[in-house]
């Protein structure tokens, strides 16, 4: 069944049908989100603090791509994600919370992309360092003064990956949490 959007911008429509994200666990996003409301509600207002790892899904995922993907996924061991220091992207505005370790990240990004649910999908956003986006819709010189207003007063840490979530924009283009994927177990 198609989606029924209203005033979604042309570059939305390629999200209908969601991606894989790692959303970070509580007493971790809720200082994120409220940093992403105060200087980016544009995109606070699409998604919770989240760190993407796949392409957009070229249609509904189905209950074979979602075997595939957790038989996939079994063989990815849990790993720990350190988050921080800010950082950003030159020569792109936005300010982020630096992800780590990338390896992990990049297998696990990796063996998301090699099931077949992403067979002969261009993947424009593969080799993207991981990060947790604070502001992203603000200009270069907004990008320079934000992390150094911020600097030293947004906390650093850690937190256990032990899953992935699948999540899908409503009609007001806001990522709703669908499933939640473990990693590492059959």
């Amino acid at each position: 069944m198609a989606k029924t959007v209203k005033n979604w911008e042309k570059w939305q429509f390629e999200y209908r049908h969601g991606a894989f994200f790692i959303f970070p666990p509580n007493g971790v996003i809720e200082f994120v989100d409220e940093l992403r409301r105060r200087f980016d509600p544009k995109s606070a207002g699409y998604c919770q603090a989240h760190i993407s790892l796949s392409e957009p899904l070229n249609g509904p995922l189905s209950d074979e791509q979602l075997a595939e993907l957790k038989d996939a996924l079994s063989r990815v061991q849990p790993f720990e994600i350190r988050y921080g220091p800010l950082r950003s992207f030159p020569p792109y505005p936005g300010v982020c919370c630096a992800i780590a370790p990338e390896k992990e990240l990049f297998v696990l990004r990796e063996t998301i992309h090699s099931t077949s649910m992403f067979a002969g999908h261009p993947l424009t956003r593969k080799d993207r360092a991981p990060h947790m986006t604070i502001a992203e819709f603000i200009t270069a010189e907004r990008t320079a003064g934000l992390l150094k207003e911020l600097q030293g007063k947004v906390p650093e840490g850690m937190f256990q990956c032990g899953s992935i979530e699948y999540a899908v924009p409503n009609d007001e283009f806001y990522f709703e949490r669908v499933l939640t994927i473990p990693i590492g177990t059959k």
